[in-house]
């Protein structure tokens, strides 16, 4: 088995939503239409080939391209993809099928062939597990995930990213509110962790929800790290959807703290600029500017932090 881990910088631009973009940037609730006066497919392929431009524009502007990286589906970023190897950036996929509450492969029984086929650096899996949630679904999902694990770390293709979500489950965090993200989804954080290790799961990068102090942080980062062979494993933040002041207050308190490595920062950076968009089409490179200026933000945000 090689070496899990992944510890060194990792600024992503995730893309992969698939389900919820087709909802809240093309009001589309099923799949969408492809026929002789409508091409639904190209369209939402194109808002997601103006947010990755935006990401070239932030290299172009400085970020350093071996820490960039595309988060994006095969459905309808096949085109970000391969234009992503060809520039030597590394590519993540999403193999989680979409709107599922228990995880499963967006494949099926194909979904190795499907990596064999797009190559990817990174494999990502967006996966809800709680700890006091059913016992039986979590066993499943823990079940299906440790043969990705498995699959992952039995080659040198791939390295494996495990977006963990934590909601609340029971009556009481339920009826905690805000309160629960803040005080009580940090711990349940790590117990979830240590459980998935426990079964076999071995993420080289965990994609963590947003924390509100260091010391979370810190707690979070060492169940991510737990035991001997776990040394190198990073943890990268995602943004949630939040705005700009919430997500920058997150990178802030991720950064300095040991074992996190980067962002995985979407909606925040791209959403409004898509909408504006596909509102008028003239507005196509003030688009793409603001996507790279939002992108290049969060990573100026984060090594200040770190200094």
């Amino acid at each position: 088995m090689k070496r899990i881990g992944y510890d060194r910088p990792l600024f992503v631009q995730p893309f992969d939503h698939r389900g919820s973009f087709r909802k809240k940037f093309f009001q589309i609730s099923g799949e969408p239409v492809v026929d002789a006066t409508t091409d639904q497919r190209s369209a939402i392929a194109e808002a997601k080939m103006l947010i990755y431009r935006g990401l070239l524009k932030a290299i172009d502007m400085g970020v350093p391209k071996d820490e960039v990286g595309v988060l994006v589906d095969a459905e309808y970023g096949n085109q970000v993809l391969v234009d992503a190897e060809t520039k030597g950036i590394c590519r993540s996929v999403c193999v989680e099928k979409t709107g599922q509450a228990v995880f499963d492969f967006e494949y099926g029984a194909r979904w190795q062939d499907h990596l064999r086929f797009i190559r990817p650096e990174i494999v990502k899996c967006l996966v809800r597990y709680h700890p006091a949630d059913d016992a039986l679904a979590n066993r499943e999902q823990a079940t299906r995930l440790k043969e990705l694990s498995d699959y992952i770390h039995a080659t040198e293709d791939h390295t494996m990213m495990f977006e963990l979500l934590v909601p609340a489950v029971t009556d009481e965090e339920v009826a905690m509110g805000e309160r629960y993200d803040h005080e009580v989804r940090p711990r349940r954080m790590v117990e979830a962790i240590h459980e998935l290790q426990d079964f076999g799961v071995e993420p080289d990068i965990w994609k963590i929800e947003g924390l509100e102090t260091r010391e979370q942080a810190e707690m979070v980062a060492a169940a991510a790290r737990r035991g001997e062979h776990r040394g190198a494993v990073g943890c990268i933040l995602l943004g949630r959807g939040s705005d700009k002041e919430q997500v920058h207050k997150w990178l802030r308190v991720a950064a300095p703290v040991p074992g996190f490595i980067g962002f995985a920062v979407g909606r925040t950076n791209f959403s409004d600029a898509v909408k504006r968009f596909l509102a008028d089409r003239s507005q196509e490179q003030s688009a793409v500017d603001e996507i790279a200026a939002n992108y290049k933000g969060c990573v100026d945000v984060w090594r200040a932090a770190q200094a």
